[in-house]
């Protein structure tokens, strides 16, 4: 550790589409079908259990709020949420401390 105190928005950051193929791969029996559906699937899987991050229009990294994921979708390989609303949130990303957690979480509920 630099010695840095981090706020949420200044972590790594992991591409979520990245992400949910780690995970797509971590659980091969579960990915037969089209790849960007694969992806939005373990997309939403993953923000079930972290917090997924977007690109505002002036380049801040911001948090999907929970009431926005809760009605909406992963679209294009989990490169795209889009909410029934018609809210689009691109430029997705997840904290790679919370992607590593959440794959743990993942496999443990997999068993």
């Amino acid at each position: 550790m630099d010695g840095v105190a981090r706020s949420p928005e200044t972590e790594p950051q992991v591409p979520l589409h990245r992400a949910a193929s780690i995970v797509q791969r971590q659980f091969p029996a579960g990915s037969a079908g089209r790849t960007d559906v694969v992806l939005n699937s373990a997309a939403l899987a993953l923000s079930t259990v972290s917090e997924i991050w977007y690109l505002n229009p002036r380049g801040r990294l911001v948090k999907i709020p929970d009431e926005e994921l809760a009605v909406g979708g992963f679209e294009g390989g989990a490169k795209v949420f889009r909410t029934r609303s018609g809210n689009v949130y691109e430029s997705l990303s997840i904290r790679r401390t919370d992607m590593a957690d959440a794959i743990t979480l993942l496999r443990s509920a997999w068993k």
